[in-house]
Protein backbone atom coordinates (compact mmCIF):
# COMPACT_ATOMS: atom_id res chain seq x y z
CA UNK A 1 0.00 0.00 0.00
CA UNK A 2 2.80 2.41 0.93
CA UNK A 3 4.61 1.61 -2.34
CA UNK A 4 1.46 2.37 -4.30
CA UNK A 5 0.97 5.68 -2.47
CA UNK A 6 4.61 6.58 -3.14
CA UNK A 7 4.19 5.78 -6.83
CA UNK A 8 1.08 7.97 -7.06
CA UNK A 9 2.90 10.80 -5.30
CA UNK A 10 5.98 10.61 -7.54
CA UNK A 11 4.27 10.21 -10.91
CA UNK A 12 1.50 12.57 -9.85
CA UNK A 13 4.00 15.38 -9.32
CA UNK A 14 4.17 18.18 -11.88
CA UNK A 15 6.84 18.51 -14.55
CA UNK A 16 7.99 21.73 -12.93
CA UNK A 17 8.91 19.69 -9.81
CA UNK A 18 11.06 17.16 -11.70
CA UNK A 19 14.31 18.09 -9.94
CA UNK A 20 12.83 18.00 -6.44
CA UNK A 21 10.72 14.82 -6.53
CA UNK A 22 12.57 12.09 -4.64
CA UNK A 23 12.50 8.64 -6.20
CA UNK A 24 11.06 9.92 -9.48
CA UNK A 25 13.82 8.39 -11.58
CA UNK A 26 12.97 4.86 -10.43
CA UNK A 27 9.28 5.32 -11.23
CA UNK A 28 10.08 6.75 -14.67
CA UNK A 29 12.39 3.81 -15.39
CA UNK A 30 9.80 1.27 -14.21
CA UNK A 31 7.14 2.84 -16.42
CA UNK A 32 9.23 3.29 -19.57
CA UNK A 33 11.25 0.07 -19.42
CA UNK A 34 8.40 -2.05 -18.00
CA UNK A 35 10.51 -3.01 -15.00
CA UNK A 36 9.44 -3.34 -11.37
CA UNK A 37 12.54 -2.30 -9.45
CA UNK A 38 12.09 -1.86 -5.72
CA UNK A 39 14.07 1.00 -4.10
CA UNK A 40 16.67 -1.49 -2.86
CA UNK A 41 16.99 -3.25 -6.23
CA UNK A 42 17.17 0.04 -8.10
CA UNK A 43 20.24 1.17 -6.16
CA UNK A 44 22.17 -1.65 -7.80
CA UNK A 45 21.36 -0.54 -11.36
CA UNK A 46 20.73 3.19 -10.95
CA UNK A 47 23.95 4.10 -12.77
CA UNK A 48 22.65 2.35 -15.90
CA UNK A 49 19.71 4.75 -16.14
CA UNK A 50 21.23 7.91 -14.62
CA UNK A 51 22.55 9.26 -17.93
CA UNK A 52 19.12 8.99 -19.54
CA UNK A 53 17.21 10.46 -16.61
CA UNK A 54 19.60 13.37 -15.98
CA UNK A 55 20.59 14.27 -19.55
CA UNK A 56 17.37 13.59 -21.44
CA UNK A 57 14.33 13.25 -19.18
CA UNK A 58 15.10 16.07 -16.73
CA UNK A 59 16.50 18.43 -19.36
CA UNK A 60 13.56 18.05 -21.76
CA UNK A 61 10.99 18.38 -18.96
CA UNK A 62 12.75 21.58 -17.89
CA UNK A 63 12.67 22.89 -21.47
CA UNK A 64 8.94 22.09 -21.78
CA UNK A 65 8.25 24.24 -18.71
CA UNK A 66 9.78 27.35 -20.32
CA UNK A 67 8.77 29.83 -23.02
CA UNK A 68 5.39 29.95 -24.72
CA UNK A 69 2.80 27.17 -24.32
CA UNK A 70 4.74 25.76 -21.38
CA UNK A 71 3.23 22.75 -19.63
CA UNK A 72 4.38 22.82 -15.97
CA UNK A 73 0.96 21.60 -14.79
CA UNK A 74 1.28 18.33 -16.70
CA UNK A 75 2.13 15.43 -14.42
CA UNK A 76 4.71 12.75 -15.09
CA UNK A 77 1.92 10.20 -15.11
CA UNK A 78 0.13 11.99 -17.97
CA UNK A 79 3.39 12.46 -19.85
CA UNK A 80 4.36 8.79 -19.55
CA UNK A 81 0.90 7.78 -20.72
CA UNK A 82 1.68 9.61 -23.96
CA UNK A 83 5.09 7.90 -24.17
CA UNK A 84 3.41 4.51 -23.82
CA UNK A 85 0.96 5.40 -26.59
CA UNK A 86 3.91 6.22 -28.86
CA UNK A 87 5.60 2.94 -27.93
CA UNK A 88 2.54 0.88 -28.82
CA UNK A 89 0.76 2.67 -31.68
CA UNK A 90 2.11 2.91 -35.23
CA UNK A 91 -0.29 5.65 -36.31
CA UNK A 92 0.05 9.23 -37.53
CA UNK A 93 0.59 12.23 -35.29
CA UNK A 94 -2.97 13.44 -35.89
CA UNK A 95 -4.36 10.04 -34.92
CA UNK A 96 -2.24 9.93 -31.78
CA UNK A 97 -3.49 13.40 -30.81
CA UNK A 98 -6.99 11.93 -30.51
CA UNK A 99 -5.73 9.44 -27.90
CA UNK A 100 -3.98 11.92 -25.62
CA UNK A 101 -5.10 12.10 -21.99
CA UNK A 102 -6.96 15.25 -21.02
CA UNK A 103 -5.31 17.76 -18.70
CA UNK A 104 -7.46 20.51 -17.10
CA UNK A 105 -6.60 23.97 -18.39
CA UNK A 106 -4.55 22.78 -21.37
CA UNK A 107 -5.32 23.71 -24.96
CA UNK A 108 -4.16 22.58 -28.38
CA UNK A 109 -0.74 24.25 -28.08
CA UNK A 110 -0.11 22.55 -24.75
CA UNK A 111 -1.07 19.19 -26.21
CA UNK A 112 1.28 19.79 -29.14
CA UNK A 113 4.14 20.50 -26.76
CA UNK A 114 3.34 17.48 -24.59
CA UNK A 115 3.33 15.24 -27.67
CA UNK A 116 6.66 16.64 -28.91
CA UNK A 117 8.11 16.19 -25.42
CA UNK A 118 6.97 12.56 -25.24
CA UNK A 119 8.49 11.90 -28.67
CA UNK A 120 11.80 13.43 -27.56
CA UNK A 121 11.83 11.28 -24.43
CA UNK A 122 11.28 8.10 -26.43
CA UNK A 123 13.40 8.82 -29.52
CA UNK A 124 16.78 10.53 -28.93
CA UNK A 125 16.34 13.19 -31.61
CA UNK A 126 16.03 16.98 -31.37
CA UNK A 127 12.28 17.55 -31.80
CA UNK A 128 10.99 21.03 -32.56
CA UNK A 129 8.26 22.36 -30.29
CA UNK A 130 9.49 21.09 -26.93
CA UNK A 131 10.68 24.49 -25.77
CA UNK A 132 13.94 25.85 -24.44
CA UNK A 133 17.03 26.98 -26.34
CA UNK A 134 18.49 23.75 -27.68
CA UNK A 135 21.39 23.86 -30.18
CA UNK A 136 21.51 21.89 -33.40
CA UNK A 137 19.05 21.05 -36.12
CA UNK A 138 15.45 20.68 -34.94
CA UNK A 139 13.28 18.08 -36.65
CA UNK A 140 9.58 18.51 -37.33
CA UNK A 141 7.08 15.69 -36.87
CA UNK A 142 4.41 16.31 -39.50
CA UNK A 143 0.76 15.63 -38.76
CA UNK A 144 0.39 12.94 -41.45
CA UNK A 145 3.53 10.98 -40.43
CA UNK A 146 3.93 8.13 -38.02
CA UNK A 147 6.87 8.38 -35.63
CA UNK A 148 8.45 5.41 -37.38
CA UNK A 149 8.21 7.17 -40.77
CA UNK A 150 9.79 10.31 -39.36
CA UNK A 151 12.72 8.38 -37.88
CA UNK A 152 13.25 6.46 -41.14
CA UNK A 153 13.33 9.73 -43.12
CA UNK A 154 15.84 11.30 -40.72
CA UNK A 155 18.09 8.24 -40.83
CA UNK A 156 18.08 8.38 -44.62
CA UNK A 157 19.28 11.99 -44.44
CA UNK A 158 22.23 11.48 -42.14
CA UNK A 159 23.27 8.03 -43.39
CA UNK A 160 24.45 9.44 -46.72
CA UNK A 161 21.74 8.03 -48.99
CA UNK A 162 20.21 11.44 -49.63
CA UNK A 163 21.51 14.11 -51.96
CA UNK A 164 21.05 16.64 -49.15
CA UNK A 165 24.44 15.73 -47.69
CA UNK A 166 26.41 14.53 -50.69
CA UNK A 167 29.01 17.28 -50.22
CA UNK A 168 30.18 15.72 -46.95
CA UNK A 169 29.88 12.07 -47.93
CA UNK A 170 33.05 10.14 -48.87
CA UNK A 171 33.21 8.48 -52.24
CA UNK A 172 32.32 4.81 -52.66
CA UNK A 173 35.95 3.89 -53.35
CA UNK A 174 37.08 5.65 -50.17
CA UNK A 175 34.55 3.73 -48.10
CA UNK A 176 35.22 0.33 -49.65
CA UNK A 177 39.00 0.71 -49.14
CA UNK A 178 38.72 1.69 -45.48
CA UNK A 179 40.01 -0.84 -42.96
CA UNK A 180 40.55 -0.58 -39.23
CA UNK A 181 43.41 -1.57 -36.96
CA UNK A 182 43.82 -1.90 -33.21
CA UNK A 183 45.15 1.67 -33.27
CA UNK A 184 41.79 3.12 -34.29
CA UNK A 185 39.75 3.88 -31.18
CA UNK A 186 38.40 6.89 -29.30
CA UNK A 187 41.49 6.82 -27.08
CA UNK A 188 43.75 7.05 -30.14
CA UNK A 189 41.60 9.79 -31.66
CA UNK A 190 41.95 11.80 -28.45
CA UNK A 191 45.53 11.21 -27.38
CA UNK A 192 47.28 10.36 -30.62
CA UNK A 193 45.57 12.72 -33.06
CA UNK A 194 44.31 15.34 -30.61
CA UNK A 195 40.67 15.11 -31.70
CA UNK A 196 38.14 16.49 -29.22
CA UNK A 197 35.45 14.00 -28.15
CA UNK A 198 32.02 15.61 -27.75
CA UNK A 199 29.38 13.49 -26.02
CA UNK A 200 25.90 13.84 -27.44
CA UNK A 201 22.38 12.74 -26.52
CA UNK A 202 21.24 13.11 -30.14
CA UNK A 203 21.48 9.97 -32.25
CA UNK A 204 21.66 12.05 -35.44
CA UNK A 205 24.92 13.64 -34.20
CA UNK A 206 26.69 10.30 -33.69
CA UNK A 207 30.10 10.22 -35.43
CA UNK A 208 29.59 13.71 -36.85
CA UNK A 209 32.97 15.31 -37.37
CA UNK A 210 33.44 19.08 -37.29
CA UNK A 211 36.56 21.04 -38.18
CA UNK A 212 37.30 24.45 -36.65
CA UNK A 213 40.54 25.78 -38.12
CA UNK A 214 43.12 23.27 -36.86
CA UNK A 215 40.84 21.61 -34.29
CA UNK A 216 38.82 18.49 -35.11
CA UNK A 217 35.86 17.32 -33.00
CA UNK A 218 34.05 13.99 -33.14
CA UNK A 219 30.58 13.61 -31.64
CA UNK A 220 29.75 10.28 -29.97
CA UNK A 221 26.27 9.19 -28.91
CA UNK A 222 26.29 7.52 -25.49
CA UNK A 223 22.62 6.93 -24.58
CA UNK A 224 22.82 3.15 -24.89
CA UNK A 225 19.98 2.39 -22.48
CA UNK A 226 17.28 4.09 -24.57
CA UNK A 227 18.39 2.10 -27.63
CA UNK A 228 18.17 -1.11 -25.60
CA UNK A 229 14.59 -0.12 -24.74
CA UNK A 230 13.82 0.12 -28.46
CA UNK A 231 15.24 -3.35 -29.04
CA UNK A 232 12.42 -4.73 -26.87
CA UNK A 233 9.59 -2.80 -28.55
CA UNK A 234 7.22 -4.69 -30.83
CA UNK A 235 6.61 -1.40 -32.65
CA UNK A 236 10.11 -0.95 -34.14
CA UNK A 237 10.39 2.85 -34.22
CA UNK A 238 14.18 2.85 -34.60
CA UNK A 239 15.24 0.16 -37.11
CA UNK A 240 17.01 -2.80 -35.45
CA UNK A 241 19.90 -2.61 -37.93
CA UNK A 242 20.50 1.04 -36.99
CA UNK A 243 20.66 0.10 -33.31
CA UNK A 244 22.99 -2.85 -34.01
CA UNK A 245 25.26 -0.64 -36.14
CA UNK A 246 25.41 2.03 -33.46
CA UNK A 247 26.44 -0.57 -30.88
CA UNK A 248 29.06 -1.92 -33.32
CA UNK A 249 30.61 1.54 -33.69
CA UNK A 250 30.86 1.80 -29.89
CA UNK A 251 32.54 -1.63 -29.79
CA UNK A 252 35.04 -0.36 -32.35
CA UNK A 253 35.72 2.96 -30.61
CA UNK A 254 35.83 1.64 -27.04
CA UNK A 255 37.58 -1.76 -26.96
CA UNK A 256 38.19 -3.11 -23.48
CA UNK A 257 41.60 -4.67 -24.09
CA UNK A 258 43.69 -1.53 -23.47
CA UNK A 259 44.30 -0.95 -19.73
CA UNK A 260 45.04 2.76 -20.15
CA UNK A 261 41.84 3.13 -22.14
CA UNK A 262 39.78 1.37 -19.44
CA UNK A 263 41.05 3.83 -16.84
CA UNK A 264 40.15 6.66 -19.22
CA UNK A 265 36.64 5.24 -19.66
CA UNK A 266 36.05 5.21 -15.89
CA UNK A 267 37.20 8.82 -15.60
CA UNK A 268 34.99 9.86 -18.51
CA UNK A 269 31.96 8.18 -17.00
CA UNK A 270 32.39 9.99 -13.69
CA UNK A 271 33.15 13.36 -15.28
CA UNK A 272 30.39 13.50 -17.89
CA UNK A 273 27.70 11.25 -16.37
CA UNK A 274 27.83 8.93 -19.37
CA UNK A 275 25.84 5.76 -19.93
CA UNK A 276 28.14 2.95 -18.69
CA UNK A 277 26.83 0.70 -21.47
CA UNK A 278 28.87 2.81 -23.89
CA UNK A 279 32.06 1.17 -22.62
CA UNK A 280 30.71 -2.35 -22.05
CA UNK A 281 29.92 -3.50 -25.57
CA UNK A 282 31.03 -6.97 -26.73
CA UNK A 283 34.59 -6.90 -28.02
CA UNK A 284 35.07 -7.27 -31.76
CA UNK A 285 38.53 -7.29 -33.31
CA UNK A 286 38.91 -4.20 -35.52
CA UNK A 287 40.36 -6.29 -38.35
CA UNK A 288 37.07 -8.21 -38.45
CA UNK A 289 35.14 -5.05 -39.30
CA UNK A 290 34.07 -4.46 -42.88
CA UNK A 291 33.25 -0.80 -43.52
CA UNK A 292 30.76 -1.81 -46.20
CA UNK A 293 28.63 -3.49 -43.52
CA UNK A 294 28.00 -0.08 -41.97
CA UNK A 295 25.06 0.96 -44.12
CA UNK A 296 24.16 3.91 -41.90
CA UNK A 297 27.39 4.99 -40.21
CA UNK A 298 29.89 3.95 -42.91
CA UNK A 299 30.34 7.38 -44.53
CA UNK A 300 30.95 9.09 -41.20
CA UNK A 301 33.31 6.36 -40.00
CA UNK A 302 35.28 6.57 -43.25
CA UNK A 303 35.55 10.35 -42.93
CA UNK A 304 36.89 10.09 -39.36
CA UNK A 305 39.33 7.34 -40.35
CA UNK A 306 40.64 9.39 -43.27
CA UNK A 307 41.21 12.43 -41.04
CA UNK A 308 42.91 10.22 -38.45
CA UNK A 309 45.23 8.63 -41.03
CA UNK A 310 46.12 12.04 -42.50
CA UNK A 311 46.96 13.53 -39.10
CA UNK A 312 50.63 14.19 -38.38
CA UNK A 313 51.78 14.21 -34.73
CA UNK A 314 51.98 17.61 -33.08
CA UNK A 315 54.31 17.78 -30.11
CA UNK A 316 56.46 15.23 -28.25
CA UNK A 317 53.53 13.49 -26.51
CA UNK A 318 51.78 12.71 -29.80
CA UNK A 319 55.06 11.67 -31.43
CA UNK A 320 55.67 9.23 -28.57
CA UNK A 321 52.18 7.69 -28.79
CA UNK A 322 52.02 7.60 -32.59
CA UNK A 323 53.11 4.05 -33.41
CA UNK A 324 50.81 3.67 -36.43
CA UNK A 325 53.92 3.39 -38.64
CA UNK A 326 56.38 1.32 -36.57
CA UNK A 327 59.39 1.74 -38.89
CA UNK A 328 59.04 5.53 -38.91
CA UNK A 329 58.43 5.54 -35.14
CA UNK A 330 61.62 3.59 -34.41
CA UNK A 331 63.62 5.67 -36.90
CA UNK A 332 62.44 8.94 -35.36
CA UNK A 333 63.06 7.98 -31.73
CA UNK A 334 66.40 6.34 -32.55
CA UNK A 335 67.46 9.61 -34.15
CA UNK A 336 66.25 11.52 -31.08
CA UNK A 337 68.16 9.15 -28.78
CA UNK A 338 71.35 9.51 -30.85
CA UNK A 339 70.97 13.30 -30.78
CA UNK A 340 70.43 13.35 -27.01
CA UNK A 341 73.41 11.05 -26.40
CA UNK A 342 75.62 13.12 -28.73
CA UNK A 343 74.70 16.35 -26.96
CA UNK A 344 75.11 14.72 -23.53
CA UNK A 345 78.55 13.29 -24.31
CA UNK A 346 79.54 16.59 -25.87
CA UNK A 347 78.57 18.46 -22.71
CA UNK A 348 80.42 15.93 -20.55
CA UNK A 349 83.57 16.34 -22.65
CA UNK A 350 83.26 20.13 -22.53
CA UNK A 351 82.84 20.16 -18.75
CA UNK A 352 85.73 17.73 -18.36
CA UNK A 353 87.95 19.93 -20.55
CA UNK A 354 87.03 23.04 -18.55
CA UNK A 355 87.76 21.30 -15.24
CA UNK A 356 91.12 20.09 -16.57
CA UNK A 357 92.05 23.64 -17.65
CA UNK A 358 91.04 25.01 -14.23
CA UNK A 359 93.19 22.42 -12.44
CA UNK A 360 96.23 23.36 -14.49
Amino acid sequence: MNNQLGRLHQLGSRLSDTSTTAGLDRMVVNTMWNTSWTPLEYRGCQKEYAAYFNNIYKELCKAACSGDAQIPSYTHEKLLQIVNILKDEDITRDEIALLLPTVPGSGCLHQERALNLAAGLLVPLNFRGIGGARPGKLIVWNSNETLKQLVAAEIQLWSGSSGAITTSTPCTTCISSTSFSTRFSAWHLKYLAGFEIIWTNELSDHLRMSVDEADISVHIFHQVKILELHQDLLNEIIPPDMIAETFATLSLLFPGANRKARIWYRNLQRTYNLDPGTFNRPYIKPEDYDIQLFKHWGPRLAKIKRAFDDHEPNGPAQWWRDDRRPVQWWTFWTAVLVLVLTVTFGLIQSVASILQVLKT
